[in-house]
């Protein structure tokens, strides 16, 4: 993506921008700050709040800019932050892009506030002061060590615990695993006297009271009208097993269709359900006081967990496989037992499977400290009152669709319903929003340009869609 591209997209997590360089230092250096201790970000002078490229004013010495700005980063921040600094032209608007790069050495904080009062995160679109539960975890990064393997004094190691470790965990993997593999994985800490890890109290549903999933079935398509809810707590297996038995409890069955024999399956694929549940409590964030929650509703599933994407990994690496642990051993633990394949495969079986059901992928968002998947059910285009679902509580039989033939996917329906939200948009935003690659993304565009619906404006890159009025 063109550093255009980026700036027409708004501000984000590894973004931000200003027409100048504010007087006070403070002002912007917490976005340095904020991009060293995340996944870094590009810091631009010459754009204004509504997105245009007004360029710094002609009177400007960029050499002078530039010894100011690397000056004060070098004095005002500790640890060192790496950066470099450029110029470029954007038309006749002359840009200055200070490009943070994600540090090793976290916290990074001002030295004139202190660590504690002096180390920011970047958060969506904000910079925010680390509060204590981000500043740790920042502090564990730099350490590269991960809170999972840190000992949880409060929790004792007990036979029958292990016992239930050890019976469910060779259930699950169909091979014997014995309290020596609980102390290869870190979750006990042998010593003269047997220490629990934190895992080892997730594991067991004994870590704290918000490490749960909460689960719920609303009607319609708002959190509001509670239909159904459950929270399951104790052994983190059990809740992942419990949690996935929700979810397709509310899913409608398809027939598809081969050959002559129909068979039924659920209208979204089940293991990629079941695999963004694993998701979301492998990398969740355990020092936050919030819990995984699970909401099915009439046109998706939706699955919150608490922590942004960890480390200096953004979404868009996330999505092309790259991975970042942030509970290290739980991961180990749940590979071992096979509920969990290779790190960084999880996400593109999802998307496989999806390619196979011909349905669009799951949509990753992320808000304030959670990150939010929503996988969007293609019954719910199917229903002309929506009102009208049956909500008996397991009645599959509510919504039956033929999805043997993948076409009947209308993406073309889905671009008109973005664009009736968007005035404008771009291939890339279109494409991430219905699931598909850019070049099916461009054919289906072309069509609807072809067929009148909407209108294509502007040239090559920096080309946008809009509805024809």
């Amino acid at each position: 993506m063109t550093l255009q591209e980026e700036i027409q997209n708004g501000e984000s997590r590894t973004l931000e921008y200003k027409a100048t360089l504010p007087p006070e230092s403070q002002k912007w250096i917490k976005t340095i700050v904020a991009f060293a201790n995340g996944a870094g970000g590009k810091f631009v002078l010459g754009v204004n709040n509504q997105r245009e490229f007004v360029g710094l004013a002609k009177s400007v010495d960029l050499f002078e800019l530039k010894d100011n700005i690397a000056d004060t980063i070098g004095q005002m921040c500790e640890p060192q932050i790496m950066f470099d600094i450029t110029a470029e032209m954007v038309g006749d608007a002359q840009l200055l892009i200070v490009n943070v790069f994600p540090g090793n050495a976290t916290p990074y904080f001002i030295k004139s506030l202190g660590k504690e009062n002096g180390t920011f995160i970047r958060l969506g679109a904000t910079t925010r002061n680390a509060d204590w539960t981000a500043l740790e975890e920042l502090s564990n990064r730099g350490r590269h060590v991960y809170y999972d393997e840190f000992a949880c004094p409060s929790v004792k190691v007990e036979d029958e615990d292990i016992k239930y470790l050890c019976k469910d965990f060779s259930e699950r993997a169909e091979r014997k695993i014995t309290r020596k593999d609980l102390e290869n994985l870190n979750l006990i800490i042998g010593n003269k006297k047997d220490t629990a890890t934190n895992a080892y109290a997730i594991l067991l549903g004994k870590h704290d009271y918000t490490s749960r999933i909460q689960c719920a079935r609303f009607r319609g398509t708002e959190r509001v009208d509670f239909l159904d809810k459950k929270e399951y707590e104790g052994p983190l297996c059990e809740q992942i097993d419990e949690a996935y038995k929700f979810v397709l409890n509310y899913l409608s069955m398809a027939v598809e269709i081969d050959g002559i024999v129909h068979k039924e399956k659920y209208e979204l694929p089940h293991k990629a359900i079941r695999e963004l549940i694993i998701n979301a409590v492998i990398h969740r964030n355990y020092q936050i006081s919030s819990s995984v929650q699970v909401a099915v509703y009439d046109d998706r599933v939706e699955i919150s967990s608490p922590g942004t994407i960890y480390g200096s990994l953004t979404l868009e690496e996330a999505m092309e496989g790259r991975s970042s642990i942030r509970n290290k051993t739980l991961a180990r633990t749940l590979e071992k037992i096979d509920m969990l394949e290779g790190w960084g495969s999880g996400l593109k079986r999802i998307f496989s499977q999806c390619e196979e059901y011909g349905i669009p992928y799951p949509v990753f968002v992320e808000i304030g400290d959670m990150l939010r998947v929503s996988f969007y059910r293609p019954s719910y285009k199917n229903i002309g009152d929506k009102s009208a679902i049956k909500q008996g509580i397991g009645d599959k039989s509510a919504i039956k669709q033929d999805i043997g033939d993948k076409s009947a996917i209308n993406y073309k329906e889905k671009i008109l319903e973005y664009l009736e939200e968007h005035a404008e948009a771009r291939t890339q935003e279109i494409s991430l929003y219905i699931g598909l690659k850019l070049s099916r993304t461009k054919d289906y565009l072309s069509e609807l340009v072809e067929e009148g619906n909407i209108i294509a404006n502007g040239a090559n890159k920096n080309r946008t869609y809009s509805l024809k009025k």
